[in-house]
């Protein structure tokens, strides 16, 4: 069973994850502002993409997902998440977010 993890910040320059070799789960942890990401492809920008609020998680499911995530601030300030990686028999391919509210 594979491990892993990731900290990354998360700023103007659209990031992706590095996913290590046989997993095909994260838990990510948005730590210092809100983000926002994308899955098919387009780069997401401050007004564009899925909003992720600081305190929040999400969990991304299917190694295809992980690799096609991409992720950028969603305001002017820079974000830290911290990425949990692991292996899970789910089944799903996508996001789960939950929320602190």
């Amino acid at each position: 069973m594979a491990f892993g993890h990731q900290k990354l910040t998360v700023d103007a320059t659209v990031r992706s994850l590095t996913v290590p070799s046989d997993v095909n789960f994260a838990q990510v942890k948005v730590e210092t502002a809100a983000i926002r990401y994308r899955l098919d492809g387009t780069d997401p920008a401050t007004a564009e993409g899925v909003l992720v609020s600081a305190g929040d998680a999400f969990t991304i499911y299917g190694n295809d997902t992980l690799k096609n995530i991409k992720m950028v601030e969603a305001t002017s300030t820079d974000s830290v998440i911290n990425v949990s990686y692991g292996t899970a028999n789910t089944g799903v391919h996508g996001v789960i977010i939950t929320g602190t509210a």
